[in-house]
């Protein structure tokens, strides 16, 4: 829309719309909602393949059990059982440090790493199993690797149920100092007094079982974990 108005000389002239600032304002404050908002759209019920087409792969994948969390730079999706049942939009995190990937951690795999173990623990409602073990020195603990660990039955159990970390106490394999002093400080908390031992925490890395080295193969040490 024209505005016309009288110059000083009688003379009509165009002039600017008034309303024209006010046009561009709301122009930017769209840009600016749609910049924030996802740029796709995933839905409750999606299966895992429709977000994957949707938004292609994730920038971190959590997994245990049934749960995953796929983490995008605008979205956060949790699915159970292979279908969506959480969508979360995600605003941009104002920092000046470069952004690290936390470890992704997949159900009946080991990690070193204690503090992701329970925050993967959290997201997926998963227990923890904490393994501390002397495993080039500690007969008993290579015995409970071998008949139990190692085993299929065992792997099995824990890629649906456990987040597994390994805390171990070697005599002959280099560690980094601060792995060293992380496995020092959870043996004194937990009063590690003999190895091997096992610790379950809950999914809030509440500790709800104890146990160790037993006999009967992966069949016995799993009903035994089924108790706490």
């Amino acid at each position: 829309m024209a505005f016309i108005v009288l110059s000083n000389s009688g003379k009509t002239s165009d002039c600017i719309n008034p309303l024209l600032p006010i046009m561009k304002l709301s122009h930017v404050i769209l840009v600016l909602i749609a910049s924030v908002l996802p740029a796709t759209a995933v839905e409750i019920g999606d299966t895992y393949e429709a977000v994957i087409a949707e938004k292609g792969a994730p920038a971190t994948k959590l997994e245990a059990g049934g749960t995953q969390v796929l983490n995008y730079p605008d979205q956060r999706i949790k699915l159970k059982s292979g279908k969506v049942v959480e969508v979360n939009s995600k605003l941009p995190d104002v920092t000046t440090e470069p952004s690290v990937p936390a470890p992704v951690i997949v159900g009946g795999t080991w990690t070193t790493q204690y503090q992701a173990a329970l925050a993967q623990a959290q997201e997926t409602n998963s227990r923890v199993f904490l393994f501390f073990t002397g495993s080039d020195w500690c007969g008993w603990c290579v015995r409970l690797d071998r008949e139990v660990l190692s085993t299929s039955e065992f792997k099995t159990y824990a890629k649906e149920n456990l987040i597994l970390v390994k805390l171990d106490f070697p005599r002959g394999v280099p560690q980094t100092a601060s792995l060293k002093t992380q496995n020092n400080q959870l043996a004194q908390k937990y009063q590690v007094g003999g190895f091997p031992t096992v610790i379950i925490l809950d999914s809030k890395g509440k500790q709800i079982g104890r146990t160790g080295y037993q006999k009967g193969g992966p069949g016995a040490f799993i009903d035994t974990l089924k108790k706490f």
